[in-house]
């Protein structure tokens, strides 16, 4: 079977212009401080540098609108930026216990979105599709990897 890319960036575009949960009280800037929180968060899971640029890569946005996100996100106590460790080096962005407890808030709902929306369905279309969605992440992380090898 060929692959329908038409359906992925249908899948992506849909769900993208639903990400602040449109009609379910979620605000939209509350929104992009998750995006933050859960940048940083992936970030550091990995081991890698968490300053503006690389949340910025993480988010696929520009410089500037990443450091007004986290901006944003600091001025709200939900992150800190801490001092470069040398001359010329760039400052770590890290949660604070405010955005450790919003992002685990925000996860619970994701959860809670998927529940409402897979409702009726068999536990292994459920497992089927996060297992699915999960390869392709997965495959797109290593296609950047090779992209950014020297």
């Amino acid at each position: 079977m060929q692959p329908d890319g038409q359906a992925l960036f249908a899948f992506v575009r849909f769900w993208s212009r639903r990400w602040t949960g449109g009609g379910l009280g979620v605000d939209a800037e509350r929104g992009r401080d998750v995006m933050v929180l859960e940048a940083i968060h992936a970030l550091s899971a990995a081991n890698k540098p968490t300053s503006v640029n690389d949340v910025a890569r993480e988010l696929g946005v520009d410089q500037s609108g990443a450091s007004r996100m986290i901006a944003r996100a600091q001025r709200q106590g939900l992150v800190t930026r801490r001092a470069p460790v040398k001359v010329g080096g760039a400052a770590a962005i890290a949660s604070t216990g405010a955005g450790d407890e919003l992002l685990r808030q925000a996860r619970a709902w994701q959860n809670e979105v998927v529940r409402r929306l897979t409702a009726g369905w068999a536990d292994d279309e459920v497992r089927t599709l996060m297992t699915l969605m999960d390869r392709l992440v997965h495959a797109q992380n290593a296609i950047d990897a090779a992209d950014q090898a020297p």
